[in-house]
């Protein structure tokens, strides 16, 4: 009867536990079910989870709204109270008559301020010695912090304002020399709302904008020293220098805003005031810059990469950049360049002969009739360099015995003007010795070129100009080369000697 009873007990259980299980599995029961948000009536659960989404784009709760009001509120007080302060230092506030309290307080902030200045001129000798102490800082920022309180008091107080003035002038100076520049700026920004009048105020303002690449603001400092330079100078015409830098300064701001035409503007605005052959030609290479494809001043910024690259060495960084560049270029001029670049980077440095002397044969067949009778000095260098690379070739393949290769390259490299051109000219006499008159022919052309060729080279073209001769049956001629063939040796023998 007790074995019946624990059987029993244990399949009651059993039963309880599965009905517990089957509940909570099917949701029906609230241990496992969250409770559902009500939907509000008339409104489907598609529009009020689109209706959501929306409304988290566009605005926050009332208790954030409320959070941001107060900040917002904050910080138009502390905007007002800078406003307010500009204002004092510009002058723009109206005079009225201080308190007794009020004067007493402008009183001893205006002596707090003076005693700390006067420790600063101790400590630098008036500001004499360059370095800059902490002690000497601190007294700066303490007589700043004096001499504004009194300005807040009295604005008009010309004394207050000029020892304000003089203490800005000194931190900006110590925060320059710590390339402190956005608390130089900081300081000037106030000191310029005092001293209205002095244009190198703004240049130094300019200057420290320029030295955070902040070349907007740096732009319209420059602007204003310009300004106030041609307005302040009663006595005599302003100082041109001061109006060539500043106006190039302009030009340089621009310019690294991507501004091409306006860049240039300045630049000729600048060239005006240009007093030596230094500035002008100073102007002159920046708009060369600007223009060097078509005022695609980013391109340009790529290029003088390229250049560092090559300065640095860099050859393999090179080849990837100026891959990337050549692309992106607009103009011929900016592409032979790139290409010029690479293909001899690729020759002496990549181990890319046959890529870079297929280079320069597109950068040849690009030129005109025009270019090649009259190259400039770009072009110039673009035919030196690709004479230079098929001669070397045409010289490996003689080497190798390959004449028929080498003949080819040497040929090639005759067909244009260059530097060297007499040295495959003197190749192409021994290879076409079977032929007299055409290697006379080549000899002559040589000959016509013989800066390319040393004394020990000419002597030999020489030689070998007699016995072509005599091979044509032209034996006038080869007298008259034989004659000079012994006026060279004796030449040679009197070197060595």
């Amino acid at each position: 009867m007790v074995k019946e009873y624990r059987v029993v007990r244990i399949l009651l259980w059993m039963c309880a536990f599965a009905l517990f299980a089957g509940c909570a599995s099917s949701g029906g029961g609230k241990i496992v079910k969250r409770k559902q948000r009500r939907l509000p009536p008339g409104l489907d659960s598609t529009t009020v989870w689109e209706s959501a989404s929306l409304a988290d784009a566009n605005f926050v709760s009332a208790r954030r709204s409320k959070e941001a009001q107060k900040h917002q509120a904050i910080a138009q007080r502390n905007s007002r109270k800078v406003d307010e302060f500009w204002n004092l230092l510009e002058g723009k506030s109206r005079a009225r008559n201080l308190t007794s309290s009020e004067k007493n307080q402008f009183d001893r902030a205006f002596a707090d301020g003076a005693k700390a200045l006067e420790r600063w001129k101790k400590i630098t000798g008036n500001g004499q010695r360059n370095e800059m102490s902490a002690s000497a800082q601190n007294a700066c920022l303490t007589a700043r912090r004096h001499l504004e309180q009194a300005v807040r008091l009295d604005p008009f107080d010309k004394n207050a304002r000029m020892l304000l003035a003089v203490t800005y002038y000194n931190l900006q100076h110590i925060f320059g020399q710590q390339n402190n520049y956005q608390k130089a700026i900081d300081i000037l920004e106030r000191l310029v709302r005092i001293e209205k009048g002095e244009p190198e105020l703004f240049r130094s303002l300019a200057e420290n904008y320029m030295a955070l690449q902040q070349w907007d603001a740096a732009a319209r400092q420059f602007k204003k020293a310009e300004f106030v330079l041609k307005k302040t100078a009663f006595a005599a015409p302003p100082d041109t220098a001061k109006l060539f830098y500043y106006a190039y300064m302009q030009g340089d701001m621009t310019a690294r805003l991507y501004q091409p035409q306006a860049a240039i503007a300045l630049f000729k605005k600048a060239e005006k005031y240009a007093r030596s052959k230094g500035e002008k030609d100073d102007v002159d290479n920046y708009i060369k810059w600007v223009n060097w494809d078509g005022g695609n001043i980013r391109n340009s910024e790529a290029w003088d990469k390229i250049l560092q690259l090559e300065q640095e060495k860099q050859y393999a960084q090179l080849d990837r950049e100026a891959s990337r560049l050549i692309p992106l270029l607009r103009t011929k001029k900016a592409k032979l360049s790139v290409h010029h670049k690479l293909a001899v980077a690729e020759f002496e440095f990549l181990n890319k002969k046959s890529k870079a002397v297929e280079r320069m044969r597109r950068v040849y067949d690009s030129l005109s009739r025009q270019e090649l009778a009259s190259p400039n000095e770009e072009i110039s260098a673009y035919l030196n360099t690709y004479g230079a690379m098929l001669f070397r070739f045409g010289v490996e393949a003689r080497e190798r015995q390959e004449n028929k290769l080498a003949l080819a390259y040497f040929k090639k490299a005759t067909e244009f003007e260059w530097d060297q051109i007499a040295k495959p000219n003197f190749e192409l006499v021994t290879l076409v010795w079977n032929t007299p008159n055409q290697a006379i022919n080549f000899g002559k052309t040589a000959l016509r070129s013989a800066a390319g060729l040393s004394e020990y080279e000419m002597c030999q073209l020489i030689s070998l100009m007699v016995k072509a001769h005599k091979s044509a049956g032209l034996y006038d001629e080869a007298r008259t080369y034989f004659n000079q063939w012994k006026v060279c040796q004796k030449g040679q023998v009197h070197d060595a000697e």
